[in-house]
């Protein structure tokens, strides 16, 4: 993460923001690490963010009653339109970054690209993204107001889907990640809202939790869980 990627991040949000767009989106992935250093007062990203991603959560898809085309209002900037895939799946790439749009997945007949007519794009259906939504935060950073998953959601989520990444490289990354915002947790004395968050989880999903936590050695986490 250069300060190119940040400056053009924020053109991004700022152009999301004046569309009324960045109020339905939650800020996903990796970027959280670099907001977080806001919400938590820090000099620093959390952890060194070594992403292209920039990915945005859209938990109620119905809530957007525009009509906008978001390719054509990033066009400017120099991203262009992606399609990934058999089913079509749309994401916009920049030599710095690409975006994508993410929904969660509802039952297993649900279609793995979800049509966003009102953006003129889609969006990617994703299991276990309604962690990310169970307790959310806004900062606003440079003029714009931003939401994110609650740190403790962010770290949920990552414990439970690292183990559905294939490749080794991806997978080292998330337990990168899980480490450090376990640690990063531990200094701020924040493990009482990660114990609240776990509870409001699935039966299955606090199951899924436990049992990746074993796997990464993690007794003294699963000890404040349970």
């Amino acid at each position: 993460m250069g300060q190119k990627q940040v400056n053009l991040l924020f053109k991004v949000l700022k152009i999301l923001q004046k569309e009324g767009v960045l109020k339905h989106l939650v800020v996903a992935g990796s970027w959280c690490l670099y907001f977080y250093q806001f919400y938590f007062e820090k000099q620093q990203p959390i952890a060194s963010l070594r992403t292209r991603d920039v990915d945005f959560l859209i938990p109620e898809p119905s809530s957007i009653k525009l009509k906008i085309n978001l390719p054509d209002l990033l066009k400017d900037l120099g991203f262009v339109t992606d399609f990934r895939g058999e089913e079509g799946y749309i994401r916009l790439i920049h030599p710095e970054f690409f975006i994508e749009f993410l929904v969660p997945e509802k039952g297993r007949s649900f279609a793995k690209t979800f049509p966003l007519p009102q953006l003129g794009m889609n969006a990617q259906a994703l299991r276990f993204m309604d962690i990310l939504y169970l307790e959310t935060i806004t900062l606003k950073v440079q003029g714009v107001k931003i939401k994110l998953p609650h740190p403790a959601c962010f770290l949920l989520h990552k414990i439970i889907i690292y183990t559905r990444r294939p490749e080794v490289e991806k997978r080292a990354k998330e337990i990168e990640q899980i480490n450090r915002m376990l640690d990063f947790l531990t200094k701020e004395d924040e493990f009482h809202s990660l114990k609240m968050v776990f509870l409001k989880l699935h039966k299955k999903w606090r199951i899924r939790v436990i049992n990746n936590l074993k796997n990464l050695n993690k007794k003294e986490i699963i000890d404040i869980l349970q």
